[in-house]
């Protein structure tokens, strides 16, 4: 009897143990991930949990993490700080997002914070467009200056940067993406351009953190500026070598679009955004060319850097759709291109066939900016503005035409490009360059 009462008792104590050791630590148990070191450090944290300085759960770790304070990526003739009177240029920084990582909205917060002046903060707006949880208690946990809008429908990034701006009260708007960390004086060093060109879009350069790495920083290139292919694909291009080491602001013929600053009352002068434009794609070229042709500029100031994370479709959250984001160009093609549409037909020529039930809307705001703001055609912005643009009139090629067709590629593409076999000549362009600075000093 005695031995059966004993045997019981050795169950129920090793009943116990098992019950209090929940995790695996990789070579043995222990009650939680935060008891598995015993004093052994990282060498004892595996299985179930991860060492972050500390032994977390697996499921966890992320939560614990806080961001990675970079380097100072800035070319060493930048100054190494911005002083200045911006208390009339305060800003509303805009963060739409759709099914980001939360450790890198967390993130992306959190390196604002750190490396922005608060008196130039009016307010962070955070759409969550569609998302099931706007993480709204989580963003205002980290800063009372957190607004949070939220879409239980997915409206698309056009209309939900619309939505933000709209409810906006600094005079000044910042573009952000929810995965992205700001590094040093990145803002008052595009506010000092903004105050001496008001009606400019202001871009930092954009630094590299790899789509697998979030916790890489890699110095991004300053020897580009944006602009359009005739099919309205962006790209970043440099005929003449001449922003190489540059740390000097200067134009640029386009926006990527997803980061930069602008005044509010220039946003609405020019009456962004076409919200006809739905789901992703088209809002870059929309701000590009009103921008331009309607009496602003664009510009990259290489002593501005800020962290981006570059993501392959594969690694892209959310789908995005190739014929809507066409849909989109050709809305924009028969307003701002409507004296050169047949180029962008013959480089897009699915867009011939699509139809517009609601562009009466966006040709009725193109018509009255067109007055108001006495906006130049396009042939101008290709005569002052984009160089490469205007010889790639005569040089264009489409890569999936029969080879019998008349503007079917006859060689290979040129690197990194869609409509080109070959690119502007260092000479040719600078002689077009110089052409354009005596027409319009704006160039």
């Amino acid at each position: 009897m005695f031995s059966i009462h004993l045997l019981e008792l050795l169950a129920c104590i090793s009943l116990f143990f098992h019950a209090a050791a929940e995790v695996n630590c990789g070579g043995h148990m222990a009650p939680s991930c935060e008891d598995c070191p015993q004093g052994n450090g990282a060498d004892w944290c595996n299985g179930e949990c991860k060492w972050i300085g500390r032994c977390v759960h697996q499921d966890h770790a992320e939560e614990h993490l806080e961001f990675l304070i970079p380097p100072d990526t800035r070319h060493p003739r930048c100054p190494r700080e911005v002083n200045g009177n911006f208390s009339s240029h305060t800003v509303s920084i805009i963060i739409p997002w759709h099914k980001e990582k939360w450790m890198h909205l967390r993130h992306t917060l959190q390196a604002l914070l750190h490396f922005t002046p608060d008196e130039l903060i009016e307010e962070f707006i955070f759409v969550s467009d569609g998302n099931a949880d706007s993480k709204e208690k989580e963003l205002k946990a980290i800063s009372p200056k957190v607004k949070v809008l939220a879409f239980a429908e997915r409206q698309g990034l056009i209309r939900a940067k619309s939505a933000a701006v709209k409810i906006a009260k600094a005079p000044v708007l910042m573009f952000l993406e929810g995965h992205c960390i700001v590094n040093r004086f990145w803002l008052e060093a595009l506010l000092e351009r903004l105050i001496l060109h008001p009606k400019a879009i202001v871009m930092p350069v954009l630094d590299s953190i790899p789509q697998t790495s979030w916790f890489q920083y890699n110095t991004g290139t300053a020897a580009y500026h944006w602009r359009f292919e005739w099919n309205m694909n962006l790209v970043h291009t440099n005929p003449t070598g001449r922003f190489e080491n540059q740390v000097e602001p200067y134009i640029s013929p386009g926006t990527s679009g997803g980061i930069f600053v602008m005044r509010k009352d220039w946003f609405q002068d020019l009456e962004f955004f076409d919200e006809g434009m739905l789901e992703w794609g088209g809002d870059h070229v929309e701000l590009s060319f009103k921008t331009w042709r309607c009496g602003g500029r664009i510009e990259m100031v290489p002593c501005s850097r800020i962290g981006h994370l570059f993501r392959d479709p594969a690694y892209r959250p959310y789908p995005v759709s190739v014929d809507q984001v066409v849909k989109n160009y050709d809305r924009l093609a028969r307003l701002w291109w409507k004296d050169h549409l047949d180029y962008f037909y013959r480089m897009k020529p699915e867009a011939r066939t699509m139809t517009h039930s609601d562009l009466k809307t966006a040709e009725e705001s193109y018509a009255r900016v067109q007055e108001r703001l006495q906006c130049k055609d396009h042939q101008w912005y290709l005569d002052n503005v984009d160089h490469e643009m205007a010889w790639e009139m005569d040089h264009l090629c489409h890569p999936h035409l029969p080879k019998d067709h008349k503007d079917s590629c006859q060689g290979s593409l040129a690197e990194g490009r869609w409509t080109v076999t070959a690119t502007i000549s260092k000479e040719e362009y600078l002689r077009r360059l110089k052409a354009a600075g005596e027409r319009d000093p704006r160039s």
